[in-house]
């Protein structure tokens, strides 16, 4: 008696819906000062949905932080070193704003580092292996035992 193909597709369900969650992440919610820019039209307008760009006191034409402001036309960042952060906002149409802020003793808190998920990685990996074997190798005995008239 041949297997008939629905019982693969279930199979192949069942383990793929086990690997689904393969791209782990993580949040950390945590209160920081934050650098908060509004930016505004000489009517009053907020610049919504501005485009922006922060740099570090590094220096460099690479951009640390790149966004846009919200609706009200803030945007917020937490620098991470102490210097002069340069700060450019553009509201389109030939309006920019050039910026700087001066940030001080900037203290990084520790970072406890964050569990993947319940199980580490290589776990989950062996995990899903062990029971696609085992799943395709009790379907393999019990065919076997079907064909050899043992049933």
């Amino acid at each position: 008696m041949r297997a008939q193909p629905w019982i693969y597709a279930w199979v192949f369900i069942l383990a793929a819906s086990g690997m689904a969650h393969a791209h782990g992440m993580y949040h950390d919610i945590a209160k920081k000062q934050a650098v908060v820019v509004a930016a505004g039209f000489d009517d009053g307008e907020p610049a919504s949905y501005a485009e922006v760009k922060i740099y570090s006191p590094d220096g460099g034409e690479i951009e640390y932080q790149k966004g846009r402001t919200d609706r009200n036309g803030c945007f917020a960042f937490v620098p991470d070193r102490s210097g002069e952060w340069k700060i450019t906002i553009d509201g389109g149409m030939g309006h920019r704003i050039n910026a700087a802020y001066l940030a001080g003793e900037v203290s990084a808190a520790p970072r406890e580092p964050h569990p993947a998920g319940p199980w580490p990685k290589w776990q989950g990996i062996v995990t899903g292996l062990s029971l696609i074997f085992g799943i395709f190798g009790s379907l393999a005995y019990f065919r076997s035992r079907r064909l050899d008239g043992r049933a």
